[in-house]
């Protein structure tokens, strides 16, 4: 077999498995809504600061925040909208990272206090909990996958590109050493 044709195996192979990887990963973020809400808020001593999150029932969901400085006690608490139910109501020191599951669709408010009598710089990120992982840390898989995919598909092309520069050169050399026989 002629490498220019060896060539074009290996690029349309990879092609392929890029493709297959960029669909794949499209998929799984097109069953799942890609919601994922980050801020730092400054809250004052004895005060409270007040989010809003669109959610969905049964969606799984995960809030991590990190307050600086970090021994000044804090409380998150999730409400619900509609009957103003508690999902969640936490007291914590430095940093925190929970799951809840709503219960209703909707929006759900967040309530983060400030127990302490310093002013508190809190970072916050809510989203799908698909997204983090057991230490509230973003997984990183789904996006380097589909990048991946991209990058690969893109890379298959040159090589399908110099597989076929390859072959019509491979051919050229044929026919020229047939002429000279």
């Amino acid at each position: 077999m002629q490498r220019g044709y060896k060539i074009l195996i290996i690029g349309a192979a990879a092609l392929a498995a890029g493709i297959i990887l960029t669909l794949s990963v499209m998929a799984v973020l097109k069953q799942t809504s890609f919601n994922i809400d980050a801020s730092v808020d400054i809250v004052s001593p004895s005060k409270s600061i007040f989010k809003t999150s669109e959610v969905s029932r049964g969606t799984k969901m995960a809030i991590g925040i990190n307050s600086k400085p970090s021994d000044i006690p804090m409380n998150l608490q999730i409400i619900e909208r509609q009957g103003l139910a508690k999902i969640l109501d936490v007291n914590f020191t430095g940093s925190l990272f929970e799951n809840f599951m709503p219960n209703r669709d909707g929006e759900d408010t967040i309530m983060i206090t400030n127990l302490g009598s310093k002013e508190v710089s809190a970072n916050t990120v809510l989203g799908n909990s698909e997204f983090f992982d057991s230490n509230g840390q973003p997984k990183i898989f789904l996006g380097t996958a589909a990048i991946s995919g991209i990058i690969l598909s893109f890379v298959s092309i040159i090589i399908l590109i110099v597989g076929g520069i390859v072959l019509l050169i491979d051919r050229r050399r044929a026919k020229r050493m047939e002429r000279k026989e």
